[in-house]
């Protein structure tokens, strides 16, 4: 999705929520339906935010996406520079010792 057509949240641009994108998923072959029959947050996560102040791109990432991972995430957002960072919302199922799967 272009910056432009990104949601504001105060002094930064983000897109869509994880859940609501799950929720609209629909599986078209067994590989995606293998995917889909697991919560939104069971697999590795992130997001990317862009801050207005600073003009600059950050990258959420969970503890166990690896580095070309997290890579091939900056090249399809086609991000120019960005920094990696942690946040405890954005952890999956072996990262969050508090996962409860409903």
């Amino acid at each position: 999705m272009p910056l432009e057509q990104g949601e504001l949240y105060g002094d930064t641009v983000g897109f869509s929520g994880h859940y609501d994108y799950w929720q609209t998923l629909v599986p078209k072959n067994s590989t995606e339906q293998l995917f889909k029959s697991q919560a939104y947050d069971y697999y590795p996560r992130g997001r990317v935010v862009y801050f207005k102040e600073s003009s600059s791109f950050r990258l959420y990432a969970d503890r166990c996406m690896k580095k070309a991972d997290i890579e091939k995430v900056a090249s399809t957002f086609q991000l120019p520079a960005y920094r990696l960072a942690r946040d405890e919302h954005y952890q999956c199922v072996s990262c969050n010792l508090e996962y409860v799967d409903i």
